[in-house]
């Protein structure tokens, strides 16, 4: 990661260097000075500049490259700036006016880079990669676990840990699966129990239970993300106007096959997304989401953590809050968690998306 940053600043240097020889061509050059006269001193460093910048550049669809197409509308500028640089015919005011355009190409190009989405509010990232970790430096780690599959009666316990599986590409270990109770714990932190969320992932359901949970806290108090029966998702919050059930409508997961899902709320406004399209926006969910009264650990792939069912609430709730009713885990895979405490954009969303969907 150091290393990538140090590209990055890098390769900005260049290019902001590239722009600051642009801006420094005096406003007295002698615009209507003969051809012979003329001084291309500032357009072949700027040329030349450029041309290091664009070199050391890569277009894809990640964090640090350039989205494709942009390195070939940088190179016509650098081509048509040479043609001005080599041939005598030119006078200053052309000269200037290359000048200006390949400044303006260079900024055009430093917009095309993709940049990761909204570091600064992504509280937890677990990307798979071989553990349950969290990839930010907040330290969100899961914890593999087995959970309860029997009856409302008789919790007892699949004795199953999630396993590391080949993800959408085909990767040995990069994802996990959840089976038979399987589930990741994370330490409850107030971090993951913000006042708007974005919940974004990826996953594989195997059939169609429509107790398929994905990411949960603390239940109807906090906040559950899952699948229903049909494969919409479908969120559950509590908020400070009291507690929301909404789905995604129309957005359908399909079984066996590899989906981005994505969540967001804020007051007023409830999300889904699939594949990176807003498929159903709810807005007569009103309020900033509440507080959890107890910290209970963030469960993915079960409703709670195995350790709360049964148990007695500290937070005021009813007794039987925490009651185990019957199974309640995700049967399938899943890649790619992010959580953020806003809502993204559409756009946003979108961007994973694309970031995500390919190698």
């Amino acid at each position: 990661m150091q290393s990538s940053r140090f590209y990055l600043s890098a390769l900005s240097g260049l290019l902001f260097g590239a722009l600051t020889l642009a801006s420094s061509c005096s406003k007295e050059d002698d615009n209507n000075a003969p051809a012979g006269n003329v001084d291309k001193a500032r357009l072949s460093a700027l040329i030349d500049s450029v041309t290091t910048g664009y070199s050391a550049a890569t277009e894809g669809n990640k964090p640090g490259n350039y989205a494709p197409g942009a390195k070939a509308s940088l190179k016509t500028a650098l081509d048509l700036s040479t043609v001005t640089k080599n041939d005598a015919s030119y006078n200053q005011a052309a000269v200037n006016a290359t000048v200006a355009n390949l400044r303006r190409a260079v900024a055009a190009f430093k917009s095309a880079l993709v940049q990761e989405v909204s570091v600064a509010n992504l509280v937890a990232q677990w990307k798979f990669s071989g553990n349950a970790n969290d990839a930010t430096a907040n330290a969100n780690n899961g914890v593999l676990k087995s959970g309860p599959t029997g009856p409302g009666t008789a919790p007892g316990d699949g004795n199953t840990l999630p396993v590391l599986v080949a993800d959408r590409f085909g990767q040995a270990g990069q994802a996990y699966e959840f089976n038979n109770g399987a589930y990741i714990e994370v330490p409850y932190q107030a971090a993951l129990n913000p006042q708007a969320l974005t919940i974004s992932l990826w996953c594989k359901r195997f059939d169609g239970n429509d107790a398929n949970y994905l990411v949960s806290l603390n239940r109807w108090q906090s906040y559950k993300f899952q699948l229903q029966g049909a494969g919409k998702p479908f969120l559950t919050i509590s908020t400070t106007a009291g507690t929301a059930d909404k789905d995604a409508d129309s957005g359908i997961v399909p079984v066996n096959v590899w989906t981005h899902v994505t969540v967001s709320y804020a007051d007023g406004n409830m999300k889904f997304y699939i594949n990176g399209a807003l498929v159903k926006t709810w807005t007569d969910v009103k309020g900033p989401l509440k507080t959890a009264p107890q910290a209970v650990p963030l469960s993915i792939g079960q409703q709670l953590p195995k350790d709360i069912y049964n148990s007695v609430p500290t937070g005021g709730q009813v007794a039987t809050y925490f009651q185990y009713y019957g199974p309640a885990y995700f049967k399938g895979q899943m890649d790619d968690i992010r959580f953020y405490n806003r809502a993204l954009t559409d756009a946003e969303v979108q961007s994973i998306f694309t970031i995500e969907k390919s190698l």
